[in-house]
C-alpha cells in the first residue's frame, strides 16, 4: 500500500502537475510540427510535379517541332529528286522483303 500512497502523493505535487502540463504541451507542439512538415512536404512535391509537367510539355513541343521539321525536309528532298526517292524506296522494300523471307 505504500506504493499506492506514494504515487498519489506524487500526483498531488505541483512539480508533477507542471511536468504533466509540459508533457501535454510538448505533445501538442510535436503534433503541430508534424502537421507543418507534412504540409511543407506536400507543397514541395506539388511544386516539383508542376515543374516536371511544364518541362515535359516543353520537351514534347520541341520534339513535335523537330519531327515536323524532319518531315518537311524529307518532303522537300522527295520533291527535289522524285526518281531517286522512288528507286530508294523500291530498293529498301526489296531488301526488307528478302530479310523477312529468310
Amino acid at each position: 500500500m505504500d506504493t499506492k500512497n506514494a504515487s498519489k502523493d506524487m500526483e498531488n505535487l505541483p512539480e508533477f502537475k507542471a511536468m504533466m502540463a509540459d508533457l501535454s504541451a510538448l505533445r501538442a507542439d510535436v503534433a503541430l510540427l508534424a502537421g507543418h512538415v507534412k504540409a511543407s512536404t506536400v507543397s514541395a512535391a506539388e511544386a516539383a510535379a508542376g515543374q516536371v509537367s511544364a518541362e515535359a510539355t516543353k520537351l514534347m513541343g520541341s520534339v513535335a517541332n523537330a519531327g515536323k521539321s524532319s518531315a518537311k525536309a524529307v518532303e522537300r528532298q522527295i520533291d527535289a529528286h522524285p526518281l531517286v526517292s522512288l528507286l530508294l524506296a523500291f530498293s529498301l522494300g526489296f531488301i526488307g522483303s528478302r530479310l523477312i523471307a529468310k
